[in-house]
């Protein structure tokens, strides 16, 4: 009962708010139930500065209504659930999706939401009491802040769909932030954080005329000493109970970008490290030399200036490299990398132009691609590689093919609120130094 004229004026808003909802899904009165449960904590629980304990008494009064009216349903005519192309989208899993495709949209303005729509214009406190009522667990009489801990803290789903959803924001600012060296790089996965070895052919790789007796010959295969092992990075941020009452989307997507770009660095420091070490010419290889020396055919003689001259040198360069027998191998220089000094430069080397000419004709137009990246130190060294995996190169791994940041979350006990912890199994390292070559610049 309204005990005074401003709590019926209250009590106004939130009955428009209900006719509003039975009116937009009378055919279902059951899925209404949690949208005026959400309505109700919305508009009648006050503003995040209020106590909990000031709620207007009459709204907590329909609350309970509302609630029980729920429950009564649910246990006299339990929902049928939906039957379509082999998904029930009533069930707990396909609930979190759309709940969690309704927040992805809220953090990451471009993603039109699909199968959460409803979702994408609620607050995190409405979706945490959507989470709690999913789960049968009702929002409880406390107000908007203890519903937010209610949902953190008990086994509703809301932890999880926000967990989700910043996994998926992490990813987006992980990838926009990709080492420029990456995509030079071959891929592979490692079982565990053991050495990872190389593998090569001993003999020559070409095929032997198998004689009359139909005789094959062997070749053999030999492992190479350990070339690099994966290393474990991470961090842990978190975030307050206020920040999720507050509804402040903007300090979970720092959270998503922090972490993102912090393991895009990672990446970016392990492969530009690799080209930085002794002073510029690479980590040692099995002989015991450098990655790029007089002797393995990959070092210019003197150094000179990126123009067409020097950049065909390191193309023949490339193309003479030999295999463990002397054989040919025809290395196919495929990337030109250079640091942003050299980017423009670079540009204007293997543009395409349409020449008047024979002498104005671009032999490099088309035919290379441009790899830059700002965590080289040195501003006038590039370097030509052929494709990864054709010939022997760069390599990283992540731990058993998870690639990428693994994203984590925990509710906090000691910190009350959520704590995201992202972590990355990584590593990188030269298998062979033929596919690679390195002019120091002028």
């Amino acid at each position: 009962r309204m005990e005074t004229p401003a709590e019926v004026e209250q009590l106004v808003p939130v009955l428009e708010k209900i006719r509003d909802l039975f009116t937009a899904t009378n055919e279902n009165l059951a899925e209404s139930v949690p949208m005026i449960e959400a309505a109700l904590a919305q508009l009648s629980m006050g503003d995040d500065e209020t106590d909990d304990e000031d709620a207007d008494p009459g709204a907590q009064l329909l609350q309970g209504i509302v609630a029980q009216i729920s429950k009564a349903r649910a246990r006299a005519n339990p929902t049928t659930p939906r039957i379509g192309a082999g998904r029930d989208w009533n069930s707990p899993a396909s609930r979190r999706a759309k709940m969690a495709d309704g927040l992805y949209a809220k953090l990451n303005p471009s993603h039109e939401p699909t199968l959460g729509r409803e979702f994408a214009s609620m607050t995190l406190g409405e979706i945490a009491v959507m989470a709690m009522d999913v789960r049968g667990s009702g929002q409880g009489f406390g107000g908007k802040k203890q519903a937010v801990m209610d949902a953190l803290h008990t086994t509703s789903d809301f932890s999880i769909v926000l967990g989700d959803t910043m996994g998926k924001r992490v990813l987006d600012h992980y990838e926009a932030a990709e080492s420029g060296l990456k995509p030079v790089s071959r891929e592979i996965s490692a079982p565990d954080f053991r050495q990872i070895h190389g593998v090569r052919l001993g003999g020559s790789i070409d095929l032997e005329k198998v004689n009359e007796a139909g005789e094959f010959k062997y070749g053999t295969l030999n492992q190479g000493s350990g070339l690099f092992r994966l290393g474990t990075y991470g961090k842990i941020l978190g975030v307050t109970r206020q920040v999720i009452v507050n509804d402040d989307l903007g300090a979970f997507d720092n959270i998503a970008r922090i972490q993102g770009q912090g393991a895009a660095l990672a990446e970016a420091n392990i492969f530009a490290g690799l080209l930085e070490e002794n002073g510029g010419l690479g980590p040692l290889q099995q002989d015991m030399k450098t990655l790029f020396h007089e002797d393995h055919g990959n070092l210019a003689a003197s150094g000179s200036a990126l123009t067409l001259d020097s950049l065909s040198n390191a193309r023949l360069a490339l193309r003479r490299q030999k295999g463990l027998s002397g054989e040919a191998i025809n290395v196919v220089p495929v990337f030109l990398i250079v640091p942003p000094e050299l980017e423009t430069v670079g540009e204007k080397l293997i543009a395409e132009i349409t020449a008047n000419a024979v002498n104005e004709v671009n032999p490099f137009g088309g035919r290379l691609t441009l790899a830059v990246d700002p965590h080289l130190k040195s501003s006038t060294r590039w370097y030509l590689s052929a494709r990864p995996g054709q010939g022997d190169g760069l390599q990283h791994a992540y731990l058993d093919g998870a690639k990428g940041p693994q994203f984590f979350t925990q509710e906090g006990f000691n910190v009350d609120g959520m704590q995201f912890k992202v972590r990355l199994d990584f590593g990188a390292g030269f298998v062979d130094h033929r596919a690679w070559y390195m002019n120091p610049g002028a």
